[in-house]
């Protein structure tokens, strides 16, 4: 069933002729988050790397990272992109249906980002990636938040359905169960406003999503909106870094 759903999702899903840059509207949150771990060499797993577009630009920043996926749509365009970008010594691709596939590598860095929201054993993937990491290893994690001010007006409810969210998590709830699996919390942080989440979930926002990707004058004009946004309506996503001890 799952696997259904992502390979529909995926089936326009083409391989990348670019790699994306720091102030990149869709990814800038996720970037900001990333880039201070990314200063030494390290080994990463990419959990849910979907068109790998993360997979990529940390591939070409010299790590090692592994990007999984249970879309074998997915996948193709990944390995294709590798390709073209000229990364494939740094990067390598697998279908796998995390939590379920046994993956016989140890991280220092594991990437999570929208996916425990998709994971019918969520508790279950956060302790396969607890004993993937590395002593002093690191997650980077990012959830839709439940307390969403589109969520709870209800306009998020039939977007979630249609991508599989099968639930939302609360800051002190996630946090909870993180520190239950001995993760120590490094950084939570509620991000996102009302705005940015509006543009990714409604056809409105298609053409706004692609001029902000396409330039950065308007990525930064937008962010510092929806920063604007975050403060008077708050958070609609949650990123949490935390590590293993």
């Amino acid at each position: 069933m799952l696997y259904q759903l992502y390979e529909k999702y995926h089936q326009k899903t083409r391989s990348q002729k670019k790699l994306i840059k720091k102030r990149n509207f869709t990814y800038r949150l996720i970037l900001n988050a990333l880039e201070p771990y990314l200063i030494d060499r390290k080994k990463i797993l990419d959990i849910g790397c979907g068109a790998g577009t993360l997979s990529l630009y940390v591939a070409s920043r010299s790590h090692y990272i592994r990007g999984i996926d249970i879309s074998s749509k997915a996948i193709k365009a990944c390995r294709a992109s590798a390709q073209m970008l000229g990364v494939t010594q740094n990067v390598k691709f697998q279908i796998a249906n995390f939590p379920e596939t046994i993956i016989k590598e140890s991280f220092d860095l594991i990437l999570c980002i929208e996916v425990l929201e998709h994971l019918i054993k969520d508790e279950l993937a956060i302790e396969k990636m607890f004993n993937h990491l590395k002593t002093n290893g690191v997650i980077i994690i990012s959830v839709p938040s439940i307390k969403a001010p589109l969520y709870k007006l209800g306009f998020a409810k039939k977007f979630d359905k249609q991508v599989g969210h099968l639930r939302r998590y609360d800051l002190n709830k996630i946090i909870k169960l993180l520190r239950e699996k001995k993760f120590k919390i490094i950084k939570a942080k509620k991000t996102e406003g009302i705005l940015r989440n509006f543009l990714f979930f409604t056809k409105i926002g298609y053409l706004p999503l692609r001029l902000a990707n396409k330039f950065q004058l308007i990525s930064d004009i937008l962010t510092f909106l929806d920063n604007i946004s975050l403060k008077l309506f708050g958070a609609s996503q949650i990123i949490i870094i935390a590590k293993k001890t």
